[in-house]
């Protein structure tokens, strides 16, 4: 089992396995994040590498991890330790255990604003720092039904100074994890399905340059296409980029 340990500012750890399984045989683009060794109490449920490391040193199995996203994604269930007992059939101490080191979402959003064909949100992230996450609404040509596109943030700011992009001007304020990436699809995927709205698209196109925090985007492009998670295909992602040289 994993092992509860304190640091020296007095923060609760969860101990996890130097080396752990993955859920890899559901994804379709491979990330080269890794978890660190320990897994800080409060650390987003949607950050695979940690999430994958603590069942691991729990004792627990690539299926059972894939039993709780299946439960919050495709149920819409709560993140609960009974929830996790009843319904998404963890044994209870492994329910309780995990969550008491992890949580649904580390952000909130804060403000929505309304527009033609689409809606603005301020995703506040536990930092107290905020990105802008957009909703664009279209139907589909030949159904009628209503889709959206999300548009999402990669970095607080962002360094490029582009010209033309306000963002620019505010350098980079900090690089966004690949849980926080997702959340911002997360908390769109909820609004959109309150309206009846389908989530098809993602693209990288909000605030800051994605190849300027690569690891991060790569690991919530693995959360998009996982079948377990948001199972998007990979033709509806788009990455855009200044064309940076790496």
């Amino acid at each position: 089992m994993a092992r509860l340990t304190v640091n020296m500012a007095g923060h609760q750890f969860w101990l996890a396995a130097a080396a752990s399984w993955t859920l890899d045989a559901g994804a379709r683009i491979e990330t080269s994040i890794r978890a660190s060794a320990l897994v800080p109490v409060g650390t987003s449920i949607l950050d695979l590498a940690h999430a994958e490391a603590f069942c691991t040193a729990a004792g627990g199995t690539p299926m059972q991890l894939q039993a709780v996203y299946r439960h919050l994604f495709r149920r819409g269930g709560e993140f609960t330790p009974e929830a996790l007992h009843s319904e998404a059939e963890l044994p209870r101490q492994m329910a309780a255990n995990l969550c008491g080191v992890f949580v649904k979402s580390t952000s909130r959003v804060v403000q929505q604003v309304e527009s033609v064909g689409g809606r603005k949100l301020v995703v506040e992230l536990a930092s107290g720092l905020r990105v802008e996450t957009v909703l664009i609404m279209h139907e589909h040509r030949s159904t009628g039904r209503r889709r959206c596109t999300v548009c999402v943030s990669s970095q607080v700011g962002c360094g490029r100074q582009c010209t033309f992009c306000a963002t620019g001007t505010m350098g980079t304020l900090a690089q966004l994890s690949s849980a926080e990436i997702l959340e911002q699809v997360w908390h769109a995927r909820m609004l959109a399905r309150a309206d009846s709205v389908e989530l098809r698209n993602v693209v990288y196109m909000g605030m800051g340059e994605p190849l300027d925090n690569l690891d991060a985007v790569l690991g919530s492009l693995r959360g998009l296409t996982h079948q377990s998670l948001f199972d998007l295909g990979a033709k509806h992602l788009t990455v855009s980029t200044v064309d940076i040289d790496r």
